[in-house]
């Protein structure tokens, strides 16, 4: 009959397995060959000795199945296995699995050997092996497909093992469980907060009855107990199924205790089979955990159990350091979510992978939300939509009772689709998502995860969240971001499909789902105790490499700015921090956007743009952004962050709030804000909140405050918002840079000759403006372009600045004595494989620097921050090798991981006289930081040549 409680016995398949790799396919099950050690769970790819390109693999192992299981069935159940897994115990075929993210079972009964040991055997077949590089290319896709033609790899829902690694094997836990022979099916539980209920969904599986007079099918009743979050009984129900095989009970609770972000209340359902003839034994016992909680949209808001939320998200490519796929431990996940709440979030989005079951019980136990996805797949075609469907139906059925999953999505930013082109793929999508919703009517669904592209963007057809990714890389790309915001704040129509198909109710809340910057790590956090660096170093395309990094940080000069690479990290991820806040107050001025998802929790490999190391160590400004990555946020929006002393800095203040609404009601509350240098208080003052808001943003007025004359050097504005009851709700601080009015004039005036062709970079007024005197007869040029004149000039001794605006700056031809090359950077580069230049900063962060002292009058901002933001430059300087040009070249940009250096200020001998060339925006800008660095650079062009 089974055991007397119904309890489930199960023996852990966990730990050694021993592994065969067989990349000729010629193995067969009854005659393998030791193999390797391996352990389980856990990817090849993290164990194994050249772990690429062996695509069909063997595990095998024996275990020990006792006597008294006898009787009843042997059930082999596999966490998930990627790709395709077949299935043999003691040498017959058991069955099999395609679909490397859900979980399955076998029924090995039959061939199950009791009380004795037994073999069990699993062939996996993983085409995304076959991968050598990451980022893949489309040509390595294509070898993929070849060396697995029947299972294209580019048909298989797959995720991100393109981009980082591939992940093969038993990456999730295996275990053989003892059932009886007509046992319970898996609960699914369907919580219903408006009518305070819970519906479970029930099935019995097996059927073949039990030895020994067992019961027939009309004496079979389940019992349904529900326990609420202190193991209080709820609910109870009893079931007579009859002939039925599955069906429905509504369960009603009473004041249900609501599953909230951070108030993590689970109830529990046990569901008992037992026998009405054989005096109420107990047949079999199961539980599953839910909580009651809602999750909608109305008139643009997200509402959870009924309130308006704002997601504060960050995205989760749920890769560990040493383990790949396999979360190394629940503490680890735990400690994770720890630090996702110290940064402020309450979601994350598992970016098209279904993480393992571990995951989720931590978010669900944390009451932090999770948008899970499904894999991508990257060529459309019949299979690939079949296996997509199948996949997010087996999502459903084996993670639906989480409530930490609020959100699904179909399709990322059209990869696996062609919506554009495709009306087709539109209609599939359409069609998925109501059928989707049909399933699971309890959560949102986002049909096309959509996002700019080199052409137009993809787009919506049919999906709850109007949801977009946008990159930008802040100070250098700030207006682009501010101007991209407004515009998808405003409900564009580019968000939906332009073919007539799509079906928008109007009201889909906006939420930017992807974007950010990056952070390098620190090196000493990543290698090992021999000082050797991780195996993922070697991954990255181009730019995106970090192996070498150490070295390039010494050749390109970069030891004259920092001290160290470790230093350059921690200043690349202060540069990270600020950024986010400039990118996240933008998002929280705009009522209509209801959230946000920062690009990305950890960092996954060589995608340094984590909020966490990729071994989840925090970063600096870590204890920052939590500030303005809030529920309740104030913002300033600062037109410039370089102000004179002695002028007014001036800014909007926004007010954004989600949280609880104060207790004295929304009227009144109060803004204090102060400018600070050191522990002086410069200025300080108070706007008023006439109507504090609830589930949305306001401006609450102008903030205007006088810089005192005598102060320079680093300050900061502080701001701080209380509400009606006095109680602080939201505070932040941003960095500035007072300038002296005197370091914008020149102490030597002098006769410049300014070649300005059609005035338009108003360099004459410019130049005045500092105290020079343009004069056609003076010795010393200003130019916006070198042309045979200049240079003939300068051969012959004249010393010039040279201002570059644009890419013709230099005449084709022109015999400079260095092999400079005026590159745009935010020009596609068709050289690299998306597209990009290595300098645009917008995706991967590319970050400028000034060497200490050589222009002492300026900030000292390395990476230069929000103070640059006006002269940030729209060009660089190739062709600057700084083996040779380094003494030659004050500041700079580099790209990811040191790589592509180029020169933001050269200068150089030409001839008898000096070329100094600048990619600066130092005219027509006329703010404080572009005027001393104008008036600095001419006092630099103007020195003596060190040859004279």
């Amino acid at each position: 009959m089974g055991s007397t409680d119904g309890s489930r016995d199960a023996l852990s398949l966990d730990g050694q397995w021993r592994f065969v790799a067989d990349p000729e396919r010629l193995l067969k099950p009854d005659r393998l060959p030791p193999g390797v050690e391996i352990e389980v769970p856990g990817c090849w790819e993290a164990q194994v000795a050249r772990p690429q390109r062996i695509i069909t693999a063997w595990y095998h192992r024996s275990l020990a199945v006792p006597a008294a299981w006898q009787g009843q069935r042997a059930i082999l159940i596999f966490g998930a296995v990627m790709y395709q897994a077949s299935v043999w115990v003691n040498g017959v075929a058991c069955g099999g699995h395609e679909g490397g993210y859900t979980s399955f079972e076998l029924d090995v009964t039959d061939a199950t050997r009791w009380g004795a040991d037994n073999e069990i055997v699993v062939r996996v077949v993983n085409p995304l092996n076959a991968l050598l590089s990451f980022p893949a290319d489309e040509a390595d896709l294509a070898a993929a497909d070849r060396l697995s033609p029947d299972l294209p790899a580019s048909e298989i829902p797959h995720g991100k093992q393109t981009w980082y690694a591939s992940q093969s094997g038993l990456w999730q836990s295996v275990r053989l469980e003892r059932r009886p022979r007509t046992a319970l099916g898996p609960l699914r539980i369907t919580p219903d907060v408006g009518s305070s209920s819970a519906t479970v969904t029930w099935a019995l599986e097996g059927g073949a009855s039990e030895p020994s007079g067992g019961p027939g099918p009309g004496t079979l009743a389940i019992a349904l107990t529900v326990s609420d979050p202190a193991g209080v009984i709820a609910s109870r129900t009893t079931i007579e199924p009859g002939k039925e095989r599955s069906g429905e009970a509504r369960l009603d609770i009473a004041s249900p205790v609501l599953w909230d972000i951070g108030r993590p209340n689970l109830y529990r359902v046990e569901a008992e089979l037992t026998d009405r003839d054989h005096r109420d034994v107990t047949i079999d016992r199961i539980e599953a955990r839910f909580g009651m909680r809602e999750i909608r949209t109305d008139d643009g808001r997200i509402l959870l159990n009924g309130r308006p939320i704002y997601l504060l998200g960050a995205l989760d490519q749920d890769l560990y350091a040493d383990t790949i796929s396999s979360p190394p431990s629940r503490a680890m996940l735990d400690d994770q979510i720890v630090r996702a709440r110290e940064l402020g979030l309450n979601l994350l989005r598992c970016h098209i992978k279904i993480p393992d079951p571990a995951y989720l019980d931590a978010a669900d136990e944390a009451g932090i939300l999770v948008w899970c996805e499904l894999p991508n797949w990257m060529r459309f075609t019949q299979a690939a939509a079949v296996r997509g469907r199948e996949t997010l139906r087996e999502m459903v059925e084996t993670l639906g009772n989480h409530p930490s999953i609020v959100i699904w999505t179909i399709i990322n930013e059209d990869w696996g689709t062609r919506v554009r082109e495709e009306a087709r793929d539109r209609t599939w999508l359409a069609e998925t998502y109501a059928w989707l919703k049909a399933l699971d009517p309890g959560r949102l669904v986002v049909d096309n995860s959509a996002c700019d592209t080199w052409s137009t963007p993809n787009f919506h057809v049919r999906t709850d969240l109007a949801d977009f990714h946008v990159y930008h890389g802040a100070p250098d790309n700030a207006s682009r971001w501010r101007h991209r915001i407004e515009e998808f704040a405003g409900r564009p129509a580019w968000l939906w499909s332009p073919h007539g198909d799509a079906r928008s109710t109007g009201d889909e809340p906006l939420v930017l789902s992807e974007f950010g910057t990056w952070g390098l790590p620190r090196l000493d956090r990543l290698v090992d105790d021999e000082g050797r660096s991780p195996w993922w170093f070697d991954t990255g395309r181009d730019h995106l490499e970090p192996a070498g990094i150490a070295s390039r940080f010494a050749s390109s000069g970069l030891d004259r700015v920092w001290s160290s690479v470790e230093e350059l990290a921690e200043g690349t991820q202060r540069h990270q921090a600020e950024a986010l806040q400039f990118e996240i107050g933008e998002l929280r001025r705009h009522d209509s956007i209801q959230g946000y998802v920062i690009t990305e929790l950890a960092d996954a490999y060589w995608e340094a743009n984590g909020l966490l190391d990729v071994r989840r160590g925090p970063k600096a400004g870590h204890d920052l952004i939590a500030a303005f990555n809030a529920e309740d946020v104030v913002v300033v929006d600062l037109p410039r962050r370089d102000v004179w002393a002695g002028d007014r800095l001036t800014g909007t203040v926004h007010l954004g709030s989600y949280g609880r609404i104060p207790a004295g009601g929304r009227d009144g509350g109060r803004i204090d804000w102060s400018v600070i240098a050191g522990d002086k208080v410069l200025a300080e003052g108070r706007l008023p909140v006439r109507d504090w808001p609830s589930g949305g943003a306001r401006c609450v007025g102008q903030l205007d405050a006088l810089v005192p004359e005598g102060a320079v050097g680093d300050a900061r504005l502080t701001i701080r918002a209380f509400d009606g009851g006095g109680d602080p709700r939201a505070a932040d601080a941003y960095r500035l840079a007072i300038l002296p009015r005197s370091a914008g004039s020149a102490d030597d005036p002098m006769a410049v000759a300014v070649d300005d062709p059609l005035g338009s970079w108003r360099l004459r007024e410019r130049l005045a403006a500092i105290g020079h005197r343009p004069s056609d007869e003076a010795q010393f040029r200003v130019a916006t372009k070198i042309g045979r004149g200049l240079l003939s000039d300068v051969e012959a001794g004249a010393h010039a600045l040279v201002v570059v605006r644009d890419r013709a700056a230099i005449d084709p031809g022109a015999p400079l004595a260095r092999p400079v090359v005026v590159r745009a950077r935010g020009v596609a580069d068709p050289t690299s494989s998306d597209h990009r230049s290595p300098w645009d900063g917008d995706w991967v962060t590319a970050w400028s620097w000034l060497l200490p002292g050589a222009l002492p009058l300026l900030p000292e901002r390395n990476p230069l921050d929000f103070a640059y933001a006006e002269v940030m430059p729209n060009h660089v300087l190739a062709g600057y090798d700084p083996a040779a040009h380094r003494d030659e070249v004050v500041a700079g940009i580099f790209s990811g991981w040191v790589h592509v250096p180029a020169a933001l200020i050269w200068s150089f001998p030409q001839g008898r006289g000096r070329l100094t060339l600048t990619t600066f925006r130092l005219a027509p800008e006329d703010g404080p930081l572009a005027t001393v660095m104008l008036r600095s650079l001419v006092d630099l062009a103007r020195r003596p040549s060190p040859a004279s």
